[in-house]
């Protein structure tokens, strides 16, 4: 094999790795001005409803769990406050940039993300943002495999290579306050400090 060869070969195969290697995310418009997706798959979701499953879900949701939600919210404000959370809002950028930060970490610790858990919660009336206090929220929480169950919420910041920890291993401690030396992690002083990596920070309606 000549050298003139042995360069074309090295040239073509070194474009071709490349070419490989490129794992940036464009967002170029196409030729109809629509900015294509960075997932693999934007085909429609089977999870799209109708908007009359959505209206029915609405409005069962306001002729039900609202009303004691609004009267509950009404309590504890003392009158100041009578409708409870309409709706949570997530900006997409922050959406995106947790969901790469989940698969990053977990991918880290070699533990498959199979989905998230979204728990309907509230901010506590000592919650330190007042305009907040006893509304209703969300916390998304990243999911594995644990024993054959694919939606089994875990924590990718403490887990071994492998070997996943459910979150409740966390919230116990925290609820008991009673963290031991010498335990599998090394906790804070102040078992409150502990980070997560399930998100919060949503914008509630109201009040906002």
């Amino acid at each position: 094999m000549n050298s003139k060869i042995r360069k074309l070969i090295f040239l073509v195969s070194f474009v071709f790795i490349l070419t490989s290697c490129k794992s940036e995310c464009k967002h170029d418009d196409n030729e109809k001005g629509i900015s294509d997706s960075c997932y693999p798959n934007s085909k429609k979701p089977s999870q799209i409803i109708t908007y009359e499953e959505m209206s029915d879900m609405m409005i069962a949701y306001d002729k039900g769990a609202k009303i004691e939600l609004d009267k509950y919210l009404k309590k504890e404000s003392g009158g100041k406050d009578s409708v409870s959370t309409e709706y949570n809002w997530y900006k997409l950028e922050d959406l995106k940039q947790y969901i790469a930060y989940i698969e990053r970490i977990s991918k880290e610790k070699n533990i498959p993300v199979t989905g998230f858990r979204i728990y309907p919660t509230q901010y506590p009336k000592n919650y330190s943002d007042k305009k907040l206090q006893n509304r209703n929220t969300l916390i998304f929480t990243p999911t594995t495999t644990i024993a054959g169950k694919e939606d089994a919420a875990f924590e990718p910041l403490y887990s071994e290579d492998g070997k996943p920890v459910g979150i409740s291993e966390f919230l116990e401690k925290v609820r008991r306050k009673n963290v031991q030396k010498g335990s599998f992690l090394s906790f804070p002083k102040n078992i409150n400090d502990l980070e997560s990596s399930s998100a919060n920070r949503l914008r509630p309606n109201p009040p906002y």
